[in-house]
């Protein structure tokens, strides 16, 4: 099948393409933006879509630059409008603490959401092909990820998961390999930009695609497609763990000023996999963050009965006789009473 039946076929299956989109595409302008724009140009005119040109220069490089009016060239050939802006991603990341792809990533995707805002767009297309996200799901096992983690990147998510309102980032390519991008480029007569940071083997990803890919290759020659498919069933079945903790939050759980309180009897009832989504999301709603290793600590002290357990940020877990109560920083303390077990 066509690259471009099968691409509308997949933004089908995940309705990532309606008529009379306004589609923001990022392109960096290497093979795989490069080759979504184009696919994109083609259905431009049967689903009636507006297609905007975004590219953010990283200053990481000395030819970032070249790589920027590339971008607007091509748009402007292509009769598309187009928006470049310049971010020192080197001088985020030793102000934030951060490494060079977290600072990256964080720049790129508050330029896309500025630039989708000012240009009324409800959607944010990326060009991650179905490497990227074997990658991914490589890089999520390493680190100990759980289905959440392994899902890796959804078709289509909200750029930001707290507000309904805002534009979903979509990934029209996420099931194409890239031997299939390339081939496209090249039978299209498309010369994209190439960039070097892609062979460094400083970044972890690029150890992965370089040599632990390859490597896992020779024992599955579809090790791509494998893992893409682990990606899928993770999604799907976070997904129905999402709406069964989504149920128990409702049922369950109350939200003061400064902390959380829940059912300490219906907590005991849940299946491990809810418990530890619950205390995480109650954690996340006090602006805390917690790896595995506090959820289980967490759930180690709420079944030995422990009286309090101190979180990461300067939370508190109390653990009550009727209650389990997660408190942010300043939130004052149980009463002598409420802490009595």
């Amino acid at each position: 099948m066509d690259l471009l039946h099968r691409v509308t076929a997949f933004c089908d299956r995940y309705a990532l393409l309606p008529h009379d989109a306004r589609v923001v595409v990022a392109v960096s302008g290497g093979p795989d933006s490069l080759c979504l724009l184009h696919l994109l140009g083609r259905l431009r005119e049967a689903r009636r879509l507006t297609l905007h040109v975004a590219h953010l220069d990283h200053r990481l490089r000395p030819d970032s630059a070249d790589d920027a009016r590339f971008v607007a060239e091509v748009a402007r050939a292509w009769q598309l409008p187009v928006v470049v802006e310049q971010a020192d991603v080197a001088a985020l990341a030793q102000r934030q603490g951060e490494g060079l792809e977290a600072a990256a990533r964080a720049a790129r995707l508050d330029f896309l959401a500025r630039a989708a805002q000012e240009l009324g767009a409800d959607r944010i297309a990326l060009g991650h092909n179905a490497d990227d996200q074997a990658e991914t799901v490589l890089l999520r096992l390493l680190r100990g990820a759980g289905p959440g983690g392994l899902a890796a990147m959804r078709p289509r998510r909200r750029l930001d998961e707290r507000d309904p309102d805002s534009p979903w980032l979509i990934r029209p390519l996420l099931e194409t390999p890239r031997s299939a991008i390339e081939a496209y480029c090249a039978a299209q007569g498309l010369v994209p930009r190439r960039d070097s940071t892609n062979d460094t083997t400083i970044f972890l990803r690029n150890r992965v695609r370089g040599y632990i890919l390859p490597l896992l290759k020779t024992y599955n020659p579809n090790i791509v497609a494998t893992l893409g498919r682990t990606a899928r069933i993770c999604a799907e079945e976070d997904d129905l763990l999402q709406q069964l903790t989504r149920q128990s939050w409702e049922r369950n759980v109350r939200v003061e000023d400064g902390a959380i309180t829940i059912d300490r009897q219906a907590f005991a009832a849940l299946h491990p996999a809810l418990q530890r989504r619950i205390i995480r999301q109650a954690a996340a709603v006090l602006g805390l963050r917690l790896e595995a290793r506090h959820l289980d600590l967490a759930l180690a002290a709420i079944a030995a009965g422990r009286r309090r357990l101190q979180l990461p940020g300067g939370g508190w877990l109390w653990i009550t006789g009727d209650q389990l109560r997660l408190s942010a920083p300043d939130a004052p303390q149980p009463t002598a009473k409420e802490n009595d077990a």
